[in-house]
């Protein structure tokens, strides 16, 4: 018997997907989380913090230095983790959109394949006429 994975998961099953799954994950469950994305709040707030796109919220307003000396610090911090997250959300978004072209473009590759495979039958047919034709070996 095999050795089960972590958690007792069999590792000895095969993953199968169809067409259909694909093109559901590229064009909505894909599209749906870029969308989202994209329209989410926060995400356009680190975007703009981090100087990657324009908006509403450019600056961290932390205090006066005077009552809060470390106000400095705190808003170049924030800053700097601002400009890294917004490009690490926006390198994300960007392999999705990636991802999400690689699968439609693999759909179309297999329709294409698809429709220009031959059946066994179709194979068997011309098989049998290349043996039929052949001349037979004299002994």
């Amino acid at each position: 018997m095999a050795e089960p994975g972590p958690g007792n998961v069999d590792l000895h099953h095969t993953l199968s997907v169809n067409h259909d799954d694909l093109e559901y994950f590229a064009n909505v469950q894909l599209n749906n989380f870029l969308r989202e994305l994209a329209a989410d709040p926060g995400y356009q707030a680190m975007l703009a913090f981090g100087g990657v796109e324009a908006g509403e919220f450019t600056a961290l307003l932390t205090g006066h230095a005077a009552t809060f000396p470390a106000a400095g610090n705190v808003k170049a911090n924030f800053g700097a983790l601002a400009k890294g997250l917004a490009a690490d959300l926006k390198k994300a978004g960007l392999q999705m959109t990636d991802a999400q072209l690689e699968i439609l473009k693999t759909l179309e590759i297999m329709d294409a394949a698809h429709e220009e495979a031959m059946t066994a039958a179709e194979m068997m047919q011309i098989l049998n006429k290349v043996v039929s034709s052949a001349p037979t070996k004299s002994g």
